[in-house]
């Protein structure tokens, strides 16, 4: 069977034989909203455990609205012009609205990305600001979390009167699900708070994975520094594979993302009766392939249907290259210890700390389980090399290689849109 593959702009096919293909998993349909427009003005409207935003925003001075940065394809262009009229109606001007971009560690957008995160009309009347997560003078400390993170977070963000949250909610390989308390942390913390947030000390628990927040540490970490920073109101939206506007759930911090939590949960899992000696994957296409960073999310997607010493096949243009400097640091530094445990246990020391090794640490835990193949276009010999995964020049490539090496009978799973969906093996 000719299957599709989520790859940058477009998408790569694999011929799986089927008398080898398991399954293929995709999200569970979801309807679309033939109007967006009016989806978003009706959510508005009737908001989930809170006031409307016009309501919350009567009487006050200033506005900052959190959007997520360019690796997230949040529909921006159709969110944010009704909440800036809610606001604006309420009586705050233009001028006192912010857009504060949720970098959390990532590069700044500016340009045509910035143009392209917005949309051309809000791109035109407002500037987007950059958040900075090393920039410890655009921090201030507001106090420590129960379990002992300092929490430092952009002063703009502090500084507002009236505190919006925007988002996507999807899988994420550590939080459970995006959205909600992440566009405050990591979006737009400090880095030293960063580090405790994504240290062996949340990472190696095993509650925090995909599709997991019901006694998630990290979860419950996240949503008490979004309580302590303080939140008015949240937007997040659920999309489909088409990136089409699915759910909108905004109101309360807590309630409206739990609301689209379970909306996307009814989606993103997908049953599985069995596990593979070969998962074929992607990283979801553009815009999360753009760096073998992200690409990682796909791997960990992968883990619960591979099986113990299987091989992941993974598709990522990773048109950007591997990562950050920081990133690249990270992998090196792994490369030169050479053993995984012998790695965890290096950065689990504070003094060790590198940013960006709470990537490098997931990555090192797909590799625990499975043989990596990559098929990219962006990535050199050396990076591979760097990134200690196998590569292929194609799907067919890397699928054909990995059934000669486990054998003719060896059973494939494909799942198309990598990290977006996560099958969960049925007990």
């Amino acid at each position: 069977m000719i299957i599709d593959v989520a790859f940058g702009k477009g998408k790569l096919e694999v011929d799986v034989p089927d008398a080898n293909l398991s399954a293929i998993y995709r999200k569970k349909k979801m309807e679309k909203k033939s109007d967006p427009e009016r989806a978003v003005r009706e959510a508005l409207a009737v908001p989930i455990g809170s006031p409307t935003l016009f309501r919350t925003a009567r009487g006050k001075s200033s506005a900052c609205i959190v959007v997520n940065d360019i690796t997230r394809p949040v529909p921006n262009s159709l969110i944010l012009p009704p909440m800036i009229e809610e606001l604006t109606a309420a009586g705050i001007p233009k001028s006192k609205i912010i857009l504060l971009n949720a970098t959390g560690t990532h590069r700044p957008n500016i340009g045509a990305e910035a143009v392209e995160l917005l949309g051309e009309k809000i791109a035109n009347e407002f500037d987007l600001l950059n958040h900075d997560c090393f920039d410890a003078a655009a921090h201030r400390n507001i106090g420590v979390t129960a379990s002992g993170t300092e929490v430092k977070l952009d002063a703009r963000y502090l500084d507002s009167d009236v505190k919006i949250l925007t988002g996507l909610i999807e899988p994420h390989f550590m939080a459970g699900y995006s959205g909600g308390r992440k566009a405050v942390c990591p979006g737009i913390a400090s880095i030293d708070t960063v580090r405790r947030i994504h240290s062996p000390h949340f990472m190696e628990m095993p509650n925090a994975t995909n599709c997991v927040t019901s006694e998630n540490p990290l979860h419950a970490e996240l949503t008490e520094i979004a309580r302590m920073a303080g939140v008015n109101f949240i937007l997040n939206v659920a999309l489909d594979e088409e990136r089409d506007l699915c759910g909108v759930f905004c109101g309360d911090l807590e309630a409206a993302h739990r609301a689209g939590v379970e909306f996307a949960m009814r989606h993103d899992m997908a049953q599985a009766k069995e596990q593979a000696d070969i998962v074929v994957t992607s990283a979801a296409g553009y815009p999360l392939d753009k760096t073998f960073y992200q690409t990682i999310k796909g791997m960990v997607g992968a883990l619960n249907v591979v099986k113990e010493r299987g091989t992941i096949i993974i598709a990522s243009e990773c048109g950007e290259g591997l990562g950050n400097d920081t990133f690249s640091a990270c992998l090196d530094k792994f490369c030169e210890i050479g053993d995984i445990e012998k790695y965890i246990e290096y950065i689990s020391k504070p003094e060790n700390f590198i940013p960006d090794q709470w990537q490098a640490e997931k990555y090192v835990a797909a590799l625990r389980k499975a043989e990596v193949v990559l098929v990219s276009r962006g990535l050199t010999e050396k990076d591979i090399a760097r990134a200690r995964v196998g590569s292929a020049p194609t799907l067919q490539a890397a699928l054909d290689a990995a059934l000669k090496k486990r054998g003719r009978s060896a059973r494939v799973a494909v799942i198309p849109e990598g990290p977006y969906v996560v099958p969960c093996l049925c007990r």
